[in-house]
């Protein structure tokens, strides 16, 4: 790839208050999930009414936004899904961020205007992964966090697309995608945005006790220069979860740093600096981009929150916490409740403060204060500040617009006549005669023409999209332009409605509706037969060897290959006589997902590990390929390229584990075999 000289600055936005607190502090983008089928559903996250109005807002300031659809989609759930990227068609945000293969496939088929992004989720981590999601149809992939520098400067001399990759914020010590430790303790998929941080927990482990999954914060501001040098296209902080401060602080100090030059003077850097140590996170690291940087990668010794103990809960009551501050508190800091032995706990914003029995702005350290209000704790539990008050982005929330829908518009201008239709009125054209003398000095222009026609759009409309075309050289004065761009909205506001707005999105929906109904018929056998198991991770220097592999399989008579990753598609594509197994740890949860993949030569399917009996059940009636249903009682719950200590671990509630590493990777399994069919997988 072509390196680009200043890498787009990704944000994270939970909200519209988070959100507007990026583009404030220079980021060009921000991404952002609605209420499901995202990876953050404890985040607050957007209506579609308040995306439509951060779009204006966005696009309005040539900005982006990106919306993550990223979760895995039950059989049930499609239809759901379907109206989804129906009514996000109609928004028109810059990308979707996709991990199921069937959501990626109802959005190719019946939605084609959405762009779509690889999650990270999806696990690609080499040229040929890149490759597959080529064949995908993607624009663009966010590369696995595990993925080291140099890996990175390899697979981007080799894509086609974009990549994109983390700079800053928490890590989860586990493959992306490969994660069913939340599932396997509780129920609650990480796969479905519902992950419970069992990471962030004490672990005993030869001889060890500690936060032994619990990895440092990613800093990326050394590995800046050499990001910018290999040529990524965006660069992204993570924290869907975070308060405006903390997005503000970051994305103000990356943005300091990219707008200099590749190598920044040392006054810039303590400025980016310092922005960044005022914000609550853990200790920082280089996170996975160097391999001999592992051993230290893992913080046993530290709470895995992140964020400053700011109090600790020294009696509970039903009428709120009697606590000892160990920091400044202060009306408007966003603090969380965390248990001693680390996990999850809840957040909440400090609206009410009270000390020697009277009403507090703030207080200092050491003194003994009351918050009123129901929470979940019990004295000894921490209270850490993950947000200070002062980047109150509300009012300006509060303020925005209505959404406007946006309207794609082309306009064909001479001397003598000038023309105009919008696509979302089909068949309708606006025709006004002119007479426009030659030019002098300075000729009308189509970027002239565009931005006056895309300003002054009556509600509730807008023009995003202008595309002019100006045909001679001829001089319009102002205000006739002026005019002739009234008489064009006038024209266009008599005949546009919006419940009638892109017909075709509702033909679509229909049409899946109508497809969805029909069952796939008689199903062909799955293969037998000796198999080749393609491992679910190839670092990109394996893979000349692994191709040995495939071909001397080949030359020995092996037809039958299983995949556990996308990139298994792209090297068996050598060999078209094959036939394909996709198996764990590629997640397959749907018969839009088995559709895709049946296209790409797949013959049978392995359901993913964390499906109940009843998703199954609806699968299976609608799966096209056959379902290979292995135990996966014993899957893997977590794999890391780190090398986790010892052998046999327990948690704090005496639950048993043992771990396996071999080929550069350390496995987490429970001790004894676990039934993600019996947990409902909410």
């Amino acid at each position: 790839m072509k390196p680009a000289a200043t890498p787009e600055l990704l944000a994270p936005a939970g909200n519209l208050e988070t959100a507007l607190a990026a583009y404030d502090a220079g980021a060009d983008a921000v991404y952002c999930g609605l209420g499901k089928f995202n990876a953050r559903e404890r985040a607050q996250n957007f209506t579609p009414d308040s995306l439509a109005r951060l779009l204006d807002y966005a696009h309005g300031r040539g900005r982006k936004l990106y919306l993550t659809l990223n979760t895995l989609v039950k059989e049930t759930e499609l239809s759901e899904v379907a109206a989804y990227l129906a009514e996000l068609a109609k928004l028109r945000p810059d990308a979707l961020i996709v991990q199921d293969l069937g959501v990626l496939n109802l959005a190719r088929e019946y939605f084609p205007s959405l762009v779509l992004h690889a999650s990270t989720q999806m696990g690609i981590h080499n040229s040929a992964g890149v490759a597959a999601a080529a064949r995908l149809g993607i624009r663009r992939v966010i590369l696995e966090r595990q993925v080291t520098l140099d890996e990175l400067r390899k697979i981007a001399a080799r894509s086609t697309l974009e990549l994109e990759v983390f700079i800053h914020g928490s890590l989860c010590c586990s493959l992306s995608g490969q994660c069913l430790l939340s599932s396997a303790l509780g129920g609650w998929s990480g796969n479905r945005g519902k992950c419970k941080q069992p990471c962030r927990r004490i672990y005993d482990a030869a001889g060890r006790s500690g936060f032994l999954l619990s990895p440092r914060d990613l800093y990326g501001v050394p590995l800046l220069p050499e990001l910018r040098r290999i040529g990524v296209a965006s660069l992204k902080i993570e924290g869907r979860l975070r308060s405006p401060d903390y997005v503000w602080k970051t994305v103000k100090a990356y943005r300091l740093l990219l707008d200099g030059p590749v190598d920044s003077p040392p006054e810039l850097l303590l400025e980016a600096e310092k922005l960044l140590r005022s914000t609550a996170t853990r200790r920082p690291s280089n996170g996975f981009y160097f391999a001999n940087e592992y051993s230290s990668l893992i913080d046993a010794g530290r709470l895995g929150s992140f964020g400053v103990a700011a109090a600790k809960v020294g009696k509970y009551a039903r009428a709120g916490l009697s606590v000892t501050a160990l920091e400044r508190l202060h009306l408007g800091d966003r603090l969380r409740l965390v248990p001693p032995e680390g996990g999850e706990g809840e957040s909440f914003t400090l609206i009410d403060l009270r000390f020697q029995g009277k009403s507090a702005v703030k207080v200092r350290a050491g003194a003994n204060c009351f918050i009123p209000g129901e929470f979940r704790a019990e004295p000894g539990w921490l209270l850490y500040k993950i947000g200070e008050n002062g980047y109150d982005f509300s009012r300006q929330a509060a303020a925005l617009p209505p959404g406007r829908h946006p309207l794609a518009v082309s306009l064909r201008l001479t001397a003598a006549e000038w023309t105009g239709t919008i696509a979302e009125l089909p068949g309708e054209c606006w025709r006004r005669a002119v007479d426009f003398a030659p030019a002098g000095k300075r000729p009308f222009t189509a970027g002239i023409a565009a931005a006056e026609f895309a300003s002054a759009v009556p509600e509730p409309w807008s023009a995003p999209e202008v595309e002019a075309v100006v045909e001679g050289a001829f001089f319009v004065p102002a205000s006739l332009l002026k005019t002739l761009r009234r008489e064009f909205w006038e024209w266009a506001a008599q005949r546009l409605r919006p419940e009638n707005l892109r017909p075709e999105l509702a033909e679509a929906l229909y049409r899946f509706y109508r497809d969805s109904r029909a069952l796939p018929g008689e199903v062909p056998p799955a293969p037998e037969g000796e198999r080749m198991i393609l491992p679910g991770f190839t670092p990109e220097a394996e893979l000349p060897a692994l191709r040995k592999r495939l071909r001397a399989a080949c030359d020995s008579g092996v037809r039958v290959f299983q995949i556990g990753a996308l990139h298994g598609l792209e090297l068996l594509r050598e060999f078209p006589d094959v036939r394909i197994i996709a198996g764990f740890p590629l997640p397959v949860c749907n018969s839009e997902a088995v559709r895709e993949l049946k296209c790409r030569g797949v013959c049978a399917v392995e359901p993913f590990a964390e499906l109940d009996e009843e998703a199954l059940a609806a699968f299976r009636e609608k799966s096209p390929l056959p379902l290979v249903e292995s135990d996966r009682s014993g899957a893997a719950l977590l794999v890391t390229r780190l090398e986790l200590p010892g052998s046999a671990w327990t948690d704090g509630r005496g639950r048993r584990f043992r771990v396996v590493r071999g080929n550069g990777l350390s496995k987490l399994y429970v001790a004894e075999p676990v039934d993600f069919r019996k947990n409902e997988w909410k």
